[in-house]
This record gives structure tokens, C-alpha cells and sequence, in this order.
């Protein structure tokens, strides 16, 4: 008998609508609730925020957004604490993230 070799069955992704279908739910089904941070984790974020920032350290920085958590690394070049933004340098490219988003900072 002759082998498949690495060919997959999908038998639900026959046709790209279905496929396409398919996987928005499961990504809809995969989505978590925001964690809930309380005012010590708060108080302890905030203080690493600014260390990291001041220091210039590369720090790991986990958020949430659209019912993920999400993780990218790389340096606090700025807070701006009026628009409770901060903006961080990864790999040359700048990325801003909302300090409400933030779940959790540690040092890389």
C-alpha cells in the first residue's frame, strides 16, 4: 500500500468559507476574560514601570487585547502618563501600548 506521506486530513475545511468560518470560532471560543489586577498588583505595576523605564532595561511585557494576552519584549523609551500610554522599542520598531492593558512587567 502506498503512503500519504504528510498530507492532512481537514475534513471541515473543505471549502474556504467553511475554513474561514471555522477558525473565527474558534478563535471566539479561545478569547479569555481581562484580568483583574488588584490595587497592590496595581501599585507593584506602576513601580516596575517606572524602574524599568528609567533603567533602560529590556523587560518582558504581557497585555491583554481582544481576549488575549499577549507577550513582547523590549525597552520603555517613553511614558506619557497624560494619554496612559507608553512606548516601547522592539527589534528597531517602535510599538505603544495602553498602560490600562498592561498585566505584567518583568525583566527579560
Amino acid at each position: 500500500m502506498k503512503s500519504r506521506g504528510m498530507v492532512k486530513w481537514q475534513p471541515f475545511a473543505s471549502l474556504p468559507e467553511q475554513a474561514n468560518y471555522i477558525n473565527k470560532l474558534m478563535y471566539e471560543m479561545n478569547k479569555v476574560s481581562r484580568p483583574m489586577l488588584s490595587e497592590d498588583q496595581l501599585v507593584d505595576l506602576n513601580e516596575k514601570l517606572f524602574k524599568f523605564f528609567e533603567n533602560k532595561e529590556m523587560v518582558n511585557i504581557h497585555y491583554y487585547h481582544d481576549g488575549y494576552v499577549y507577550l513582547v519584549e523590549g525597552i520603555i523609551e517613553k511614558v506619557d502618563a497624560i494619554k496612559q500610554l507608553i512606548f516601547v522599542t522592539c527589534n528597531g520598531k517602535r510599538d505603544k501600548f495602553s498602560i490600562a492593558s498592561i498585566v505584567n512587567l518583568e525583566l527579560a
